[in-house]
C-alpha cells in the first residue's frame, strides 16, 4: 500500500467516525425535544386512563407523602395489572424483593417502544425461564417503592412513575443484564415505565 492510499483511507475512516458521531449526537437530541413537557403530558394522559378503568388499573398515592400531602396527580404512580398475584402479604421498606424487572422511558423516535434503562434478567420476562433478582425496596425511586409494598406475590404490573417520584430533575441510571456493572443513563424529567413480577418477598433479618 503506497502512502497516499494509506492517508486517503486514515481521512475517510475519520470522516466516516466524525459523520457517526454527529448522527449519535443530533438522535441523542431528536430523541429529547421538550422532554419535560412531553413527560408531563405524558403521564397525565396515562393517569387519566387509569382513574376511567379501575378494574383493570390503580392509582396509589406515594408512601414517601402523607395522606394529606396527596394533592397533584404526580403524587401517586399508576399500575396496569397484568396479573393479580395471590395471597395479603405485601413488602415492607426494609424488605427485599425476588422480582422479574424492566424499566422503560416513554416512546421517542429513536425507541418506538421506550428505551430500556434498566432490566434484572436476559430475553423474555417468561417467569419460567427468566432469572428473578433481589432488590432492596428501599434502594429504589420512591414510585417503585410505592408500588412493590402494593403488590403481593405473583403481581405483575405495569408501572408508571412520575418524574417528581422517579429521578426527579436529576440524571438518572439503571442496569441492564448480564452487564450489571455498565451503567444506562436517564435524562432529567423521565417517566419511568416499569413492567415487573413480584417472585418472593425477602423479609428484614431473612436471606
Amino acid at each position: 500500500m503506497t502512502r497516499k492510499s494509506f492517508l486517503l483511507m486514515a481521512a475517510a475512516a475519520f470522516m466516516a467516525f466524525a459523520f457517526t458521531a454527529c448522527s449519535e449526537t443530533d438522535n441523542a437530541a431528536d430523541d429529547f425535544p421538550n422532554w419535560q413537557a412531553a413527560n408531563e403530558a405524558y403521564f397525565d394522559s396515562i393517569y387519566n386512563v387509569a382513574k376511567a378503568n379501575t378494574a383493570q388499573w390503580q392509582v396509589i398515592p406515594s408512601i414517601t407523602l402523607p395522606k394529606e400531602a396527596v394533592k397533584n396527580k404526580t403524587d401517586n404512580v399508576a399500575a396496569e395489572v397484568i396479573n393479580a398475584g395471590e395471597g395479603s402479604d405485601r413488602a415492607f421498606q426494609n424488605d427485599t424483593v425476588r422480582v422479574i424487572l424492566q424499566g422503560r422511558l416513554k416512546a421517542s423516535p429513536s425507541y418506538p417502544q421506550g428505551k430500556v434503562f434498566h432490566q434484572t434478567y436476559v430475553g423474555s420476562d417468561d417467569n419460567t425461564t427468566a432469572n428473578a433478582a433481589k432488590l432492596a425496596v428501599s434502594s429504589v425511586a420512591p414510585g417503585l417503592q410505592t408500588a412493590l409494598q402494593n403488590m403481593p406475590v405473583g403481581a405483575k404490573w405495569r408501572v408508571y412513575v412520575p418524574y417528581q417520584l422517579g429521578f426527579g430533575s436529576a440524571t438518572g441510571s439503571g442496569t441492564i443484564a448480564p452487564s450489571l456493572s455498565k451503567t444506562v443513563s436517564v435524562p432529567p424529567y423521565s417517566t419511568l415505565v416499569y413492567t415487573v413480577e413480584v417472585v418472593s418477598i425477602i423479609r428484614q433479618g431473612h436471606k
